[in-house]
């Protein structure tokens, strides 16, 4: 039980951070993050809880492809040459 809410803990520190970052590149995920995080506190049945963290792994995937389609495409820009 209590590695269970060690893990939980270090789940939400670490989403309350992603949310601060997240929010400076794009904002309406940070808002998103911030809801669906509040979700999985409290005391709610798992089953609901585990929909929920579902709804946030699904947005934390989507999350990761905007910036790794970002990273790509600043890789690829041309960088002038003197």
């Amino acid at each position: 039980m209590a590695a269970e809410i060690l893990t939980e803990d270090l789940l939400r520190v670490s989403l309350q951070r992603l949310s601060r970052e997240v929010v400076k590149t794009y904002p309406q995920f940070g808002e998103l993050l911030a809801q669906n995080m509040l979700r999985t506190c409290g005391l709610i049945p798992d089953v609901e809880r585990a929909e929920h963290y579902r709804e946030l792994g699904t947005l934390l995937i989507d999350l990761g492809r905007l910036y790794l389609a970002e990273a790509e495409v600043l890789s690829t820009v041309d960088v002038p040459q003197d």
